[in-house]
């Protein structure tokens, strides 16, 4: 089942479902941190959201009013249902560390290839690998924008 959490209290559900005895999982992601006030450590995979293994009849209302818990997700008059098998392919992908890792860039983007920037302030612009730092994860692109081609750096991950 699928629970809404309180904002970023998505630990403390999971601990108050667990006195209740109810079992409760919130999947993490390590990722780097996007700007310096970024949390450190991993983050919720699903932000205000947690899965719960509970018999509907009979401990509803014990999830439902949990401290950090805002309520059950529904679609209508059905309560939102996760499969076991997407759960246990979360768990298997973090592994023993508790949290799944973003994957860092395949390969290098080749000097000269075209890419789409997907994300950031110049999400939509297309332009030329210049160069990738490896160092920073980033690449320098040349942009051909109204004034002229212009030089920027953008993080390797928001590309396509």
């Amino acid at each position: 089942m699928l629970l809404r959490t309180k904002p970023k209290q998505e630990a403390a559900a999971v601990g108050a479902l667990a006195s209740r005895e109810i079992v409760a999982y919130c999947p993490r992601l390590l990722e780097p941190r996007p700007h310096i006030r970024a949390p450190r450590g991993p983050v919720p995979l699903f932000p205000s959201y947690i899965f719960a293994h509970l018999v509907a009849a009979e401990q509803r209302n014990a999830a439902h009013y949990a401290p950090g818990v805002a309520g059950l997700v529904r679609f209508g008059e059905q309560l939102a249902a996760v499969e076991d098998e997407f759960i246990a392919g979360l768990k298997l992908r973090e592994g023993e560390r508790g949290y799944v890792v973003v994957g860092e860039v395949r390969r290098a983007p080749e000097p000269g290839r075209r890419v789409r920037v997907v994300r950031g302030p110049l999400a939509g612009y297309e332009g030329i690998v210049a160069k990738y730092l490896p160092a920073r994860d980033r690449v320098r692109l040349l942009l051909a924008m109204v004034s002229g081609t212009r030089r920027a750096e953008v993080a390797a991950r928001d590309i396509a």
